[in-house]
């Protein structure tokens, strides 16, 4: 069948309608105008010099967060943690200097390492007002010219929003009267506000686990029968996260470290029999060859190690048992990536009673943040000598290689319904729709009720941690997650009763994009493809999903466009200036930003009235890149 035609017609991404205190190259919410991440703007350099385009201006002082500007009406807006509070500011678009600052309330704590040093909402300017979504759920409306607080309402308080592991990222959606967010709880995974007066306008439930409501069954997915095998549900699927085989201590699996490089614990001289505990729980992995790691302890080298292999499935135990002799006090692990993480569940250390008489058994239980005490009624000590890496709770299924787990969006209590990404609208067959990526899939709403018109679950990862706003452009929906997901496109269709199916057009594993978001230009799908462990550019043909090209030199990083260029801003700081094109990667600059915190690189550049906008944590830098 052709999938260019189906007699689908497709509107165009209908924004909101900004009042004139925006001009036509200003940036006055997340992605920018359109929230494509494309600039509407011209007259831009083509090619940068070799030191990058001059600084403009550059102003420290901002406080902790990721929150990228919006640019409109000659100021700039954002969001910081700053003296304990969590603040929106204004700046003078020609100088950087503060204009305004208002405290929402005190900083929300974050529990996790990254990210946690302030909000990441870029604020919606619409008319004389914006809005901002802070960590812990704060919704506020101000006023753009002296930041006064004109309501406020909360996703968690007021919605029984359920917060997510990372807290809320989310950059709010203005359309006509409505102000589109997702709590992601029972009872509320997305709402509209009255965008005057805050006031709800409408709920959406959360769908079942069938993925649709329970009262209204039309609604569905629907894959190409030739991808059934790609398509089922893997292996470890509705596994409960407490079962454990071959063990009879189930509990002594849960949490974990993962990422490590080393370990090493000092004990006396003598002949010791190192236990290693070892299970796959993660729920993005599989099969065998999915998760293989090398490991040395003590000199003795296992290679090309899998979990999944060696214990033959999911959630099973296994121990590697290894006898060594200490001779410099002390015993040391080494770990090697070669396929995902390595992860392990506990190490014992038992010494030969004629070779270590002074020495006792260390058990330590990694991922462990308080003493465990298996069945037998041995103390094992909490999660330490680990180098690198994290720790996984894993009684909320964080466990397996990754944190946010499939049952666990916080620490503790249900996992959120809601995700990191953003709401965009589109219309279709007439009728307006808002389309967002949750914690467990991509979903199109009834911009008048809310209802759930579709759902398409591919593009979710199992941990929930999906970040980039979807694309809607030449007659498909596209959206795409890291941990082992990838990007899918489909393809919106109505029946004759009215129910609206989306069908997958392409599934690519090559599309693993993290945060940094992608852009849709010529025909071509840009994004980094990657996560934790890096990744580079990739461009796809957005109609099949086939690959163009990869390029290692275009690391990992978000994405913005304007006047025929890609501003790629690397996780480490480097700009790269390319030029688009079907058959590799066509440099036009590159320079490192000055001043780099030691946080990862996670504000996405921003465009507006000739300028570049870079922000790290404290720092925001002003360049000029208006061509003379």
């Amino acid at each position: 069948m052709n999938r260019y035609a189906c007699g689908v017609l497709f509107g165009l991404i209908g924004m909101t309608t900004f009042a004139d205190v925006t001009g036509a190259s200003d940036w006055p919410q997340w992605q920018g105008r359109d929230r494509n991440s494309i600039s509407r703007e011209k007259g831009l350099l083509p090619e940068w010099p070799a030191a990058g385009p001059p600084v403009a201006w550059r102003i420290n002082g901002l406080g902790g967060g990721d929150s990228a500007p919006a640019v409109a009406g000659g100021k700039l807006f954002g969001m910081s943690n700053r003296n304990g509070k969590e603040i929106v500011w204004a700046l003078s678009e020609a100088d950087g200097q503060e204009v305004w600052a208002t405290p929402l309330g005190d900083a929300v704590q974050q529990g996790v390492p990254q990210s946690k040093e302030g909000p990441a909402c870029t604020p919606t300017v619409d008319g004389n007002r914006m809005y901002v979504i802070g960590m812990g759920g704060r919704v506020a409306c101000l006023s753009i010219e002296n930041g006064k607080i004109l309501w406020q309402r909360s996703l968690t308080q007021d919605f029984g929003g359920i917060l997510p592991m990372w807290s809320y990222r989310e950059s709010p959606l203005v359309d006509g009267n409505k102000l589109i967010c997702t709590p992601g709880g029972p009872e509320a995974l997305v709402v509209a506000l009255n965008k005057e007066t805050g006031e709800t306008i409408w709920k959406c439930r959360l769908p079942d686990a069938a993925g649709s409501p329970a009262d209204d069954r039309r609604n569905r997915t629907e894959t190409p029968p030739r991808r059934e095998q790609a398509n089922a549900p893997p292996a470890n699927a509705g596994a409960s996260p407490s079962a454990i085989s071959g063990t009879k201590d189930p509990g002594l699996y849960q949490s974990e470290r993962w990422g490590m490089t080393a370990f090493s614990q000092k004990v006396p001289n003598g002949k010791y029999l190192v236990k290693l505990y070892f299970a796959e729980t993660y729920q993005g992995i599989t099969g065998a060859g999915q998760r293989v790691f090398s490991f040395n302890v003590q000199g003795k080298e296992f290679k090309d190690f899998d979990i999944w292999e060696k214990a033959e499935g999911f959630r099973r135990a296994y121990i590697e048992s290894v006898p060594v002799e200490v001779t410099q006090g002390e015993v040391r692990i080494t770990f090697t990536r070669q396929v995902d993480n390595p992860a392990i569940k506990a190490i014992e250390i038992i010494p030969q009673a004629d070779d270590a008489k002074e020495a006792k058994t260390i058990r330590i239980k990694a991922g462990q943040t308080t003493p465990f005490k298996d069945s037998s009624g041995q103390e094992w000590l909490a999660d330490q000598g680990f180098e690198g890496g994290q720790s996984s709770p894993g009684t909320f299924n964080f466990g397996g290689g990754r944190p946010g787990g499939r049952f666990g969006g916080g620490f503790g209590g249900p996992r959120s319904g809601a995700a990191y990404a953003s709401v965009i609208a589109i219309d279709f067959e007439g009728q307006r729709q808002y389309v967002q990526l949750t914690a467990s899939a991509l979903v199109g709403l009834a911009a008048t009720d809310g209802k759930l018109l579709w759902r398409y679950n591919r593009a979710a990862n199992g941990m929930g941690i999906n970040c980039s706003t979807p694309i809607f452009q030449d007659g498909l929906i596209f959206a795409a997650s890291a941990y082992g997901a990838g990007g899918g496109a489909v393809k919106l269709t109505k029946d004759a009763s009215g129910g609206i199916s989306a069908t997958e057009v392409y599934f690519s594993t090559s599309m693993q994009n993290h945060h940094g978001g992608m852009i849709v230009v010529d025909g071509c799908l840009y994004g980094a493809n990657g996560g934790n462990e890096g990744g580079f550019l990739a461009c796809l043909d957005f109609q099949t999903g086939k690959v163009l090209w990869r390029d290692r030199k275009a690391p990992k990083g978000s994405l913005a466009m304007a006047d025929g260029r890609l501003y790629l801003r690397s996780e480490q700081g480097t700009i790269v200036l390319i030029e688009p094109s079907r058959t590799g990667l066509l440099e036009r600059g590159r320079f490192d930003q000055p001043d780099r915190s030691s946080a990862p690189a996670w504000a996405h550049p921003v465009i507006a009235n000739g300028k570049l906008y870079v922000r790290d944590q404290n720092l925001l830098l002003c360049y000029d890149v208006k061509k003379n």
